[in-house]
């Protein structure tokens, strides 16, 4: 008896011991499962991501004012979108002067403070995103988001930029700003001669002292763009996204640096 005991406990066990590894290893084929499906998902949602890109370069090449794609079915449940800014809208963090900055935060925020912020932080390194830099709360942040930037070679757009921005540039008087924010509506324009010629005698005049540095600060024609390119699978939170660096050239953009995530 004693026996036939030890051998029905034994049974027991083995019993309990091979439930125990087949829950295991259901769950490790659950798990094994999902990564697949996830890496499936990863993989199909990168093929849109780089579906976008093409769509994007493709109209850009017929209309080089395009700035965005919206949301595209590119069937199988797939999808893809982009959006493209120009950092020459805005004012660089990273390049910008310390009277530069200070005139810019005294007209939108008043907080000239965050200026030796700034400028301590990046002489550490370059400023990916002023929430990085302490003495920029999220409040600031956000109310200079319109007007200033991490990227771009530092010029500033004419053509683009808002009006606080254009403030900032060297010679440019209330009238010229008016000139230069009502001409873009129409036909954007071209030169800082077109713009001078556009002036008052006055104006002109401040337009011209500062001419040298003017040009040197000024474009009229994007020097870079920035397309944030995004791609997924309906039904799946996962999502492919892509930072392309684009320099316009005639009739095409080139990517020159591409950052994924």
């Amino acid at each position: 008896m004693n026996r036939r005991g030890f051998a029905l406990v034994a049974v027991l066990w083995v019993l309990t011991a091979l439930t125990a590894l087949t829950g295991v290893a259901l769950t490790v084929a659950r798990t094994g499962g999902q990564t697949t499906r996830n890496r499936v998902l990863l993989a199909r949602s990168g093929l849109a991501r780089e579906a976008c890109v093409e769509i994007l370069l493709a109209r850009y090449a017929q209309d080089p004012t395009v700035r965005r794609v919206n949301t595209v079915d590119l069937g199988r449940g797939t999808w893809c979108r982009a959006v493209v800014e120009e950092p020459a809208a805005k004012l660089n963090v990273n390049i910008a002067e310390r009277d530069v900055l200070e005139r810019l935060l005294s007209a939108v925020s008043h907080q000239l403070s965050a200026v030796d912020s700034i400028l301590a932080f990046r002489r550490r390194g370059p400023i990916y995103n002023l929430a990085q830099v302490r003495g920029v709360d999220s409040a600031l942040a956000v109310r200079l988001a319109p007007f200033v930037t991490t990227r771009g070679t530092g010029v500033v757009n004419v053509n683009a930029a808002t009006r606080e921005v254009l403030a900032v540039l060297p010679g440019m008087t209330e009238e010229a700003i008016q000139v230069a924010l009502l001409h873009r509506e129409a036909r954007p324009l071209r030169s800082a001669d077109e713009l001078g010629a556009l002036l008052s005698r006055s104006s002109r005049t401040l337009l011209y002292t500062a001419y040298p540095e003017f040009t040197r600060t000024a474009v009229f024609t994007p020097p870079q763009l920035v397309a944030v390119v995004e791609g997924g699978v309906q039904g799946t939170a996962l999502m492919s996204r892509a930072t392309l660096t684009l320099v316009p050239a005639p009739g095409r953009l080139a990517v020159i640096r591409r950052e994924t995530e």
